[in-house]
């Protein structure tokens, strides 16, 4: 599935209503949802992770994401190959958590704010711009790029590489040998394109820069152009 949307004269959120819709949307992500500023705990469209599926409790995801991660867990187990959630909805607070973390680095001494955050966003997304707030993308197994490369860990990239677009997911951060911007690779995320992709037309529609706000750096965000390169930095199709 992939929407091509030309030469169409509408408001901005007609335009996203009507694509939300033909993806099986019911309705429009608010500007807070797209940001992560909510609690996915109390969304009724989200779910709790079971234990049996992650490596820890208290792991959100939209109940769609989730039923499919489910049947694709079930074929892979069948193959003798193990998927474990390790990473799941991240809201604005928890990713404001880890940019934080990060930004008080040691090593960032006498950086200016510019590279500090462009460092720091070889891995971990701005706040109010990361794919885990929607509730639709998840890491699984490991963050260790090595993990992927040998042994058990190419074992379950090549199974997800030939078999997770049968359950709707893809990699968002592929190599950049076709001129993908944004992120370096990560063969651990894994996006549910039936709805992310819905998530991330919304989201070129309604943020922009002013909406990037609340942490240190996001000064950075515009002149980095996040949104062009980052949020919209991924190769990811369905098959």
């Amino acid at each position: 599935m992939k929407l091509i949307l030309t030469h169409i004269r509408k408001p901005a959120s007609v335009l996203v209503f009507v694509l939300l819709t033909s993806l099986g949307f019911t309705q429009q992500p608010s500007k807070d949802e797209l940001l992560g500023k909510f609690e996915p705990a109390s969304h009724p469209d989200f779910a709790l992770v079971d234990q049996a599926h992650a490596n820890r409790s208290g792991l959100f995801l939209r109940k769609e994401t989730l039923a499919s991660f489910i049947a694709m867990k079930l074929a892979a187990d069948s193959a003798n190959v193990k998927l474990v959630i390790i990473s799941a909805t991240r809201n604005h607070s928890y990713q404001k958590g880890i940019w934080e973390k990060k930004w008080k680095r040691e090593k960032y001494a006498g950086w200016s704010d510019l590279n500090k955050a462009k460092d720091i966003l070889t891995y971990s997304s701005m706040p109010g711009t990361s794919r885990h707030h929607w509730g639709t993308d998840l890491d699984m197994n490991s963050l260790e790029p090595g993990y992927f490369r040998t042994g058990d860990g190419k074992k379950t990239y090549d199974w997800l590489v030939s078999n997770a677009a049968r359950f709707g997911f893809c990699q968002t951060y592929t190599n950049k040998s076709k001129g993908r911007t944004g992120y370096s690779e990560e063969a651990w995320h894994w996006s549910y394109f039936p709805l992310s992709q819905g998530y991330l037309e919304a989201y070129n529609q309604l943020i922009n820069y002013q909406d990037i706000e609340g942490f240190s750096g996001s000064a950075q965000a515009e002149p980095l152009r996040v949104i062009e390169s980052y949020v919209n930095g991924i190769e990811c199709d369905s098959k």
